[in-house]
């Protein structure tokens, strides 16, 4: 598991560090993308390591670390969908029939662990990520054990979005507000671990400086799939709605085959859905005269275009429905017909 720490979670660390009273339980709250995950990692393992530097982090060479390295310590349990299982290097963790969420035996697994004596003679660590993704019954379940928590055991969970938790888990644990890097640190990043690229600042403006996003997409054909699909967008009544949705679905049933077996994630029907959203919300600041383009720049000319031909109010009350269909989009009865319909809808708002 990465226990690396990121240039900008470094001082949260050290503030962790410094409690006087640790918690039982802590909620980090940190933007999708950022590190958030390898954060979590490096927490417990400051925990289980038997021999942490000055600075509390893990030594990397002791037994504990080098059995969290080999993904086999018996004081550390982490909870988190299974469908994040698909690209473990054991193969035999891998599950059959991922899941997006996590699940009642999951936190059950955890029973036998929690109440019994630490193997390693110090800390049990449990991991739960992204803690957004327990269903109701499993939030329910470790919400009982945060209530009642034995001796020497220490939760970490992680959200990206802390209102999708039950307020009484939220109120169970200590918080941790995790900062997203600012886009300086985020391009010295991207630089220093891939390569000078002067498409960093917008991409990491498009994606609300997910840095770890943005390089994960780059090594995928994400921003050329981007790019093609907003070019169809920028013929206005003249889209080929069609057609389009015919190549999109192609695209995403193949991304979805990558995915499981553990290739990046890259296109699926959410994707394609805020691909619309940012392209309306640049459609309405060039209709409104307020702003440049904030996610396509490049294509201000075009934006200022079509924004003659189209009323604010309509593009108001599309980007409302688009809400509405973003909540659906991890469960698509059909995809080629629910792109049909949304491109039609757009060719309509001309």
């Amino acid at each position: 598991m990465s226990t690396t720490l990121y240039p900008w979670h470094q001082k949260l660390f050290a503030d962790w560090q410094a409690l006087l009273h640790p918690a039982h339980a802590y909620l980090v709250v940190a933007p999708a993308d950022t590190g958030g995950e390898a954060l979590l990692h490096t927490l417990a393992a400051s925990v289980l390591c038997e021999n942490k530097t000055t600075d509390g982090l893990p030594c990397g060479t002791c037994t504990g670390c080098q059995l969290i390295s080999a993904h086999s310590h018996p004081d550390l349990r982490i909870l988190r969908p299974s469908i994040l299982d698909m690209a473990n290097a054991i193969e035999e963790t891998r599950p059959e029939k991922p899941s997006k969420l996590i699940t009642i035996e999951q936190v059950r697994g955890l029973a036998n662990m929690v109440n019994q004596t630490s193997h390693r003679g110090g800390k049990r660590v449990v991991l739960v990520y992204p803690a957004q993704r327990l269903n109701a019954s499993a939030a329910n379940a470790l919400l009982k054990t945060l209530e009642e928590p034995t001796p020497h055991t220490q939760f970490f969970l992680l959200t990206h979005d802390v209102k999708q938790l039950l307020p009484t888990i939220i109120s169970r644990c200590q918080r941790l507000n995790a900062p997203a890097p600012d886009a300086s640190a985020a391009i010295d990043y991207l630089t220093q671990n891939m390569s000078a690229d002067a498409s960093w600042p917008q991409r990491l403006a498009a994606e609300s400086n997910a840095v770890l996003r943005v390089a994960e997409l780059h090594a995928t054909d994400y921003f050329e799939q981007q790019h093609q699909f907003i070019s169809e967008l920028a013929k206005g009544k003249n889209i080929n709605a069609l057609r389009l949705a015919e190549q999109l679905e192609k695209t995403i049933k193949a991304a979805e085959k990558e995915r499981l077996s553990g290739e990046p994630r890259r296109i699926d029907m959410a994707v394609v859905i805020t691909w619309l959203q940012r392209w309306l919300h640049d459609l309405t600041l060039a209709a409104q005269g307020v702003e440049d383009a904030r996610y396509f720049p490049n294509e201000q000319t075009t934006l200022s275009t079509l924004a003659q031909s189209i009323a604010v109010d309509k593009l108001h009350l599309w980007q409302q429905q688009l809400l509405k269909e973003q909540r659906n989009a991890e469960h698509p009865l059909n995809i080629k017909l629910w792109l049909e319909k949304l491109l039609l809808q757009y060719s309509q708002l001309f």
